[in-house]
């Protein structure tokens, strides 16, 4: 007959063994709640700035899309020179001065290229839209489909309307967007910290014994 003898962990009491539930795992987000609710706050102020400001966000936008191109044209190039067999090499290179180019005319233009890149938000809108339409078609007989209906039918008028207004509306159009997300970015952020603050509220690791 074998002797079995227990682990230290298994021959400790159940209730001096060392916690393991999700909220003491969660303790240092409750410690850290008050720089995801301050970052909240900040992209709030950002965000009604930008609505102040919608004009000078476009242009940021732009400019911020430019230079993303840049960035990643220059690292498709650097890849390019790291494949085998030319035929790969030349297609990636390519792809990257069209990258780099791109992006210079951003910013050689950036008007024409806010005017571009709003028209481009306004097609996606116009597709988006009649996506949702014809997706809320085909779920008719479930209960939410009037809910997807309205979001295809806003997104399409809004498409729609953007399109229209150009190129009058490309001044305003980029930057309202960029502000609204940055309003809803911070809120949910606020909303975050104090969900975290509350519920993890008093939450404390047990020290091993």
């Amino acid at each position: 007959m074998t002797d079995v003898t227990p682990s230290a962990a298994e021959a400790r009491p159940a209730e001096t063994r060392p916690s393991h539930s999700l909220g003491v795992h969660l303790v240092p987000l409750r410690r850290n709640w008050g720089w995801l609710m301050g970052a909240g706050i900040a992209l709030i102020v950002l965000g009604l700035f930008g609505l102040v400001a919608a004009n000078l966000f476009t242009v940021v936008s732009a400019l911020t899309f430019g230079a993303m191109m840049l960035v990643a044209g220059g690292v498709l190039l650097a890849d390019a020179f790291r494949r085998e067999g030319w035929r790969s090499r030349l297609a990636m290179i390519a792809i990257g001065l069209l990258y780099v180019a791109t992006g210079a005319l951003v910013f050689y233009n950036p008007l024409q290229a806010v005017v571009a890149l709003t028209l481009l938000c306004g097609a996606m809108l116009v597709a988006v839209g009649v996506l949702r339409i014809v997706a809320a078609l085909q779920i008719r007989p479930l209960a939410v489909w009037g809910w997807v209906l309205a979001s295809g039918m806003i997104s399409l008028l809004l498409g729609l309307f953007i399109v229209v207004q150009l190129p009058q509306a490309a001044p305003w159009v980029l930057g309202t967007f960029l502000a609204i997300e940055l309003i809803v970015q911070g809120w949910s952020y606020v909303f975050l910290a104090r969900a975290i603050r509350s519920t993890f509220d008093g939450v404390q690791p047990r020290a091993a014994a």
